[in-house]
């Protein structure tokens, strides 16, 4: 199955207001539609940069949300395409979980997925934590979603991988270890023959906007800023291999691996490994503090 990915790279404005920062991403998104893109995703928390305390403010988020969502499906229904926004969800109970969702060719929504890894800031701040990593069958092919900090954990992959993602789409703010960053994104799509795509809200220093084949290959990255791709891949494109030596057969990696996989033995990945104080996690020339508001006053 062929599909055209489109990727748009942000710009970080600090004049820039949610209504400017909303417009870009749908702005970028339209030029990659009018080449034809299947599916536009959007980066991590963008829109709300500029003020993050909108997940105390229940009935602004929520209309936040509502229009945001309305806007992108618009777009999606327009030029018959899926569309994965990004947003801070208010949930019935009160909870606020950082998701993703996907909206189909026709503007209705297919599903969601909740960050599973929060950060420090994120669990301080009242984030709720996802549980579970779906995946979405599209009609260009599974689809699996991780954000951000998710990717510091192979396992948010391996689970996509074994549903059967064939494509990852990976929101993100930004990662500050580089260049370890593009080994893992690259370790992600090797490990699991998949492809993994990225949207990052800046490129340099901390990640950029790119997407990787199921055989590690960087098929594209961003230098610049603000900008934008569409990239045609093949959904169905297998890894070969010959680790038998012999010529006569070659192997589906994916299904090779599949096939060879021992999870009767992986009963440690399920042991919780040392739980430390944030304290001793944590180390500089200031006292350590929950909150980052907390950090500022005592700077």
């Amino acid at each position: 199955m062929k599909a055209k990915i489109g990727l748009i790279q942000v710009v970080q404005r600090a004049e820039d207001d949610y209504a400017a920062r909303t417009q870009m991403m749908l702005d970028l998104a339209q030029e990659c539609l009018k080449e034809g893109a299947d599916l536009v995703f959007f980066p991590e928390a963008f829109q709300h940069e500029p003020d993050r305390t909108i997940i105390y403010r229940s009935d602004e988020l929520r209309a936040r949300n509502t229009e945001w969502k309305e806007r992108c499906a618009a777009l999606a229904k327009k030029y018959h395409a899926y569309i994965v926004p990004w947003d801070y969800e208010q949930a019935d109970d009160g909870r606020v979980y950082n998701c993703s969702y996907i909206l189909d060719r026709n503007g209705e929504e297919v599903g969601r997925y909740h960050k599973v890894h929060l950060t420090h800031g994120e669990q301080t701040k009242g984030i709720a934590y996802g549980e579970d990593f779906p995946v979405f069958d599209l009609d260009i092919g599974k689809v699996g979603i991780m954000i951000c900090f998710d990717n510091y954990f192979p396992e948010s992959a391996r689970i996509l991988g074994n549903r059967g993602a064939q494509l990852v789409l990976y929101p993100l703010y930004g990662d500050t270890l580089q260049p370890q960053w593009e080994l893992k994104m690259r370790a992600r799509a090797v490990d699991n023959s998949m492809y993994v795509a990225s949207c990052a809200i800046s490129s340099s220093p901390r990640a950029y906007t790119g997407i990787v084949s199921p055989d590690g290959t960087v098929l594209h990255r961003f230098d610049g800023q603000p900008n934008h791709m569409t990239v045609a891949i093949d959904m169905d494109k297998t890894v070969d291999t010959h680790t038998s030596g012999i010529p006569a057969y070659t192997e589906n990696l994916r299904r090779y691996l599949d096939r060879c996989h021992r999870p009767d033995t992986y009963a440690g990945l399920y042991e919780q490994p040392p739980v430390y104080d944030w304290e001793t996690v944590f180390y500089g020339n200031v006292p350590y503090v929950e909150t980052r508001e907390e950090y500022e006053k005592k700077k």
